[in-house]
């Protein structure tokens, strides 16, 4: 935990490289402190803004920068708190355990350098937890962080079987954060790099080695060598057992191990990615020597950092690759399963947490074999969720029984076991688990058997199962029934009665409810208030639209205010609908400053569309200025588009970059939308190059895909071009789906083979769905099996079916069958 000196030690006072700052190489090659002349961006104006903003309101804010690796992220976050919060202490806890027990006060920066680390698994969930509630309770705080984009889809994607296991991570990452993203380059201002180049021999040599490219940065610290020397191969910069250490930590970090790799991962998984010769001379003390020299800085930075996670003072025990050789072996190596060694070394995976990420990997490229025997060990390491997927698993490659003896008496196994086979079209089998869910212990397993049955027609049993729920205390079964019967009302009324008689508040709102669509509307208004006496803060808001509609306006401001009192806010904005629907353009306003002043963003939005409909621009822009103060600087993207729409390209132009310099660079790419069906190609260049020096590449491929549309084959090869250099990898895959639209099939399949040497996975899938459309078999298996090996989820039936049609030796129905039991052999 911390002492009481690392508590007090301010930005000024920490020293940088502890901070995550990565020093320049000096003229030899090794680190060289002090650090570089630092270089304003466009997103440092936007990062101090907000940090700025936070000790003038006495407000909490939570700031995410994310770039690729060594774009400057923490660099740009150290000299902001150090020019901006300078004598706020900062506090930097080293994982997610320490960040739940610390105890954090106002005025203090929270620095969460590689913010995913502290998010991942159930202790991110707890994690998430913690920080929303210092973001509502402490005041004034920053809690400043930064994050790989990869990172951040990984954590706020959501699952496609339904299920979301880090509720409170997404809602943290989508919720009232300002990202920042942050350029890899440092193009926007030429003279001022070349004057510091000028003054700094360091930088210059990286200005000198990143060319055109304007990638100074990362050659400043190094990576691009470090890359070039790992794409050399084995035996050459690095031996072969170096080569096979340092590409076993990279798989370990990507395949799901969220801290550190611990050594004795790293010696099992590195024996497979060295060849049969290699393994034979490499002698027995291969693995100390090898870690000896990745850890040792020579020419340049160390490919592997040395970590200690055991208590107390020692030898390192876990290790963790350099950030920007990281990001290139993960990119090149995307598309490949590890070796079955390396599933084998995952055991010796630190938590549980990430064992059961590694065998959610293996299971997404259908190492079932592999998964299982991880997920048996998360289990035994006290894993919640585990053992549900592990069930699921096995049902799949062992069948019912054993599925169900591996759920044994776990409520959410039973659960999983029965959404599984719910999707699966099973639906006896899906309510056999549900009644054992139920059993176990999960109260949402009741509702479900209740759907089940009214949706076969049996309202009798349905009515049986919510009997039987509400006896054990559970009125949802009950709830769920009243909403399926909505139609109903006499039936629907009395489920929910019985909700109600079972003390659910939200009964009242299904009672308000049905006596709504029946045009009672004094009915429904009784129910809506007593859903509200019971604390349903929801239930204000639709007060405020029953009374509305008895032309009751002034019960329904006093229910708007009511639902503000019990911390619901809605009701201010729902009735700010209401009157503009009337034409009451002065009353809207105010429905909307009332909800403004309780914290609702979107109403400062409102605000400033209302007064641009109303030809006040400056009062427009005073809305959205005020609505950037409050966190949300979509008010200003509004107003580019409305301008935008309206032919006003100079208000367009000044909307965007008040925007883009507020954090959100949307409307620089909307605007080069707009411009370029405009026919303006200069101006909606411009604007996809001020979107990407905000860090953003989206604005060229969205112009490379119109241009494909409007038959400007030249243009689209540019601008999709320029958006690969500028990092989006997913353009050429995005582009050749054009073209496959349009039905030039040769000119897609181009694009998507790009698209897999820009290392974007679902290329991959894509080209195989060509291919096997064109009947192309084996070519089709060899992509969908390179999809599959990335994990993405649809490629496996379309592997399946490849094989069944492959030429011009079928594969049999037999073998089919057996690989969709049994998944794919270890071995990559």
């Amino acid at each position: 935990m911390f002492d009481g000196e690392t508590r007090r030690r301010t930005a000024p006072q920490w020293d940088p490289v502890r901070l995550g700052v990565r020093p320049a190489l000096g003229p030899d090659g090794t680190t060289d402190l002090p650090l570089t002349e630092y270089l304003l961006r466009p997103h440092d104006e936007t990062l101090r803004q907000r940090l700025a903003r936070t000790a003038a309101t006495n407000d909490a804010v939570f700031v995410l920068l994310v770039g690729r690796s060594a774009s400057g992220k923490t660099r740009a976050v150290y000299e902001a708190v150090a020019a901006v919060l300078p004598d706020w202490p900062v506090v930097r806890p080293a994982d997610a355990d320490e960040l739940i027990a610390a105890d954090i006060g106002p005025r203090t920066v929270l620095w969460l350098d590689e913010t995913q680390r502290y998010l991942n698994g159930a202790s991110g969930e707890r994690a998430a937890r913690v920080l929303g509630r210092l973001l509502d309770e402490v005041a004034p705080l920053a809690v400043v962080g930064t994050m790989w984009p990869e990172h951040l889809r990984r954590l706020t994607e959501s699952r496609r079987d339904g299920e979301d296991e880090s509720p409170y991570v997404r809602a943290l990452l989508a919720g009232r954060h300002a990202m920042v993203t942050v350029p890899d380059t440092l193009s926007g201002d030429a003279p001022a790099v070349a004057a510091a180049a000028a003054r700094d021999p360091r930088l210059a040599a990286a200005v000198r080695a990143a060319g055109p490219g304007h990638r100074v940065l990362q050659h400043l610290t190094g990576g691009p060598e470090l890359v070039r020397r790992w794409e050399m191969g084995p035996d050459q910069w690095f031996t072969a057992p170096e080569h096979a250490v340092l590409t076993a930590a990279v798989e370990a970090r990507r395949l799901g191990h969220a801290s550190a790799v611990p050594a004795g991962l790293l010696r099992e998984a590195a024996v497979g990615f060295m060849a049969s010769t290699a393994r034979a001379t490499a002698g027995e003390e291969w693995f100390p020597a090898a870690i000896g020299a990745l850890t040792t800085a020579g020419r340049g930075p160390a490919p592997l950092i040395a970590e200690r996670h055991e208590p107390g003072v020692g030898v390192p025990d876990s290790y963790r690759p350099d950030d920007y050789l990281e990001q290139h072996i993960r990119r090149v190596r995307a598309h490949r399963a590890p070796p079955a060694e390396f599933w084998t070394g995952a055991s010796w995976a630190r938590t549980p947490d990430d064992l059961y990420s590694f065998g959610r990997a293996a299971e997404q490229r259908r190492r079932y074999g592999c998964a299982a025997a991880l997920y048996e060990n998360a289990v035994q390491k006290g894993h919640r969720r585990a053992r549900a997927a592990w069930a699921v698993l096995r049902e799949t490659t062992d069948g019912r029984v054993a599925a169900e003896e591996t759920a044994a008496t776990d409520p959410v196994a039973w659960a999983a076991l029965a959404m599984s086979r719910e999707r699966g079209g099973d639906r006896p089998a899906a309510y056999d688990a549900y009644r054992q869910a139920a059993r176990a212990g999960d109260a949402w397993a009741w509702s479900a058997m209740a759907r089940i049955h009214e949706e076969d027609g049996d309202q009798a049993a349905a009515d049986d199962v919510a009997a039987l729920a509400g006896a054990a205390g559970q009125p949802l079964a009950w709830r769920t029934l009243g909403r399926m019967r909505a139609d109903h009302g006499p039936a629907a009324a009395k489920a929910f009665e019985q909700a109600v008689s079972l003390g659910d508040g939200w009964g009242h709102v299904g009672l308000a409810q049905v006596a709504e669509r029946a045009g009672d509307l004094h009915e429904a208004v009784e129910h809506a208030t007593r859903a509200a006496d019971t604390g349903v803060t929801a239930a204000w808001a639709r007060l405020v639209r029953l009374h509305w509609s008895l032309g009751d306006h002034a019960s329904a401001v006093a229910a708007a205010t009511g639902g503000a009192d019990a911390g619901n806010p809605e009701g201010w904005s729902l009735l700010a609908r209401l009157r503009h629907g009337i034409g009451d353009l002065s009353g809207t306003a105010a429905a909307h400053r009332e909800a403004a002043a309780l914290g609702v963003g979107a109403a400062w939005r409102e605000l400033a569309l209302l007064a641009e409909s109303d030809g006040d621009a400056i009062g427009a822009e005073e809305a959205a200025a005020q609505a950037v103060r409050t966190g949300d600087p979509e008010a200003w993207t509004a107003l580019a588009e409305d301008r935008a729409e309206r032919g006003d390209d100079t208000g367009a132009a000044h909307a965007a970059a008040e925007a883009a310099r507020a954090g959100d660079v949307e409307a620089w790419i909307t605007l080069a939308r707009g411009r370029e069906r405009a026919g303006d190609a200069e101006s909606a260049e411009l604007a996809a190059d001020l979107a990407a020096d905000r860090g953003s590449p989206t604005g060229w491929a969205a112009l490379s895909r119109m241009r494909e549309r409007a038959g400007d084959r030249d243009g689209s090869r540019r601008a999709v071009l320029r958006a690969d250099a500028l990092g989006a990898s997913d353009a050429w895959t995005a582009l050749g789906r054009v073209r496959e639209e349009l039905g030039d099939t040769a000119a897609a399949e181009r694009a998507y083979v790009r698209g897999c040497e820009a290392g974007d996975t679902e290329a991959y899938a894509a080209l195989g769905a060509l291919y096997l459309e064109q009947g192309r078999s084996a070519e089709a298996c060899a992509a969908y099996r390179s999809a599959v090996d990335a994990g993405i989820p649809d490629a496996w039936e379309g592997l399946l079916t490849a094989l069944a049609v492959q030429a011009p030796r079928a594969t049999s129905a037999q073998t089919v069958d057996r690989l969709r039991t049994t998944g794919l052999p270890a071995q990559g």
